[in-house]
């Protein structure tokens, strides 16, 4: 589900797993990742990409913790697996976060590329398998 990196990341319905809280979070998300591109466009990443990484750890660990509770209270089967999911998603983002901050890496197209990855990658190949089972069990 990855996107061309010469277009600005925006919400598509395609994204959508049709919980409306959920589809929500995700939104805030990719507004998120947007900030940094556009900044990029603008010649302002470096201005940004300490600020995004603050703002990703934070809102990342409250929108999984959320799903997850949505996912434990309708006991959604596969909830571990799509944990271990969350954490290894949750580890890259501070792997490079590190390696910005170590100067490996500089608030360019492999920051971007990759947070516009795992976003949507993560959307479309896991969110997307409980979409059904959380509109069945009637969360919003």
């Amino acid at each position: 589900m990855s996107l061309p990196f010469s277009r600005l990341i925006e919400w598509d319905q395609a994204y959508s797993v049709q919980v409306p809280s959920i589809d929500g979070q995700h939104r805030v998300l990719i507004s998120k990742i947007r900030e940094l591109q556009e900044a990029m466009f603008e010649g302002r990443g470096g201005k940004v990409v300490g600020p995004l990484f603050a703002a990703m750890n934070k809102y990342t660990k409250y929108h999984f913790q959320y799903e997850e509770q949505l996912l434990k209270k309708h006991g959604y089967v596969e909830l571990e697996s799509h944990q271990q999911e969350h954490a290894a998603l949750i580890a890259q983002l501070h792997e490079l976060e590190a390696r910005y901050a170590s100067g490996e890496l500089t608030a360019g197209t492999p920051v971007l590329q990759f947070l516009r990855n795992w976003l949507l990658d993560h959307i479309g190949d896991h969110d997307k398998k409980y979409s059904n089972f959380l509109r069945r069990k009637g969360a919003r």
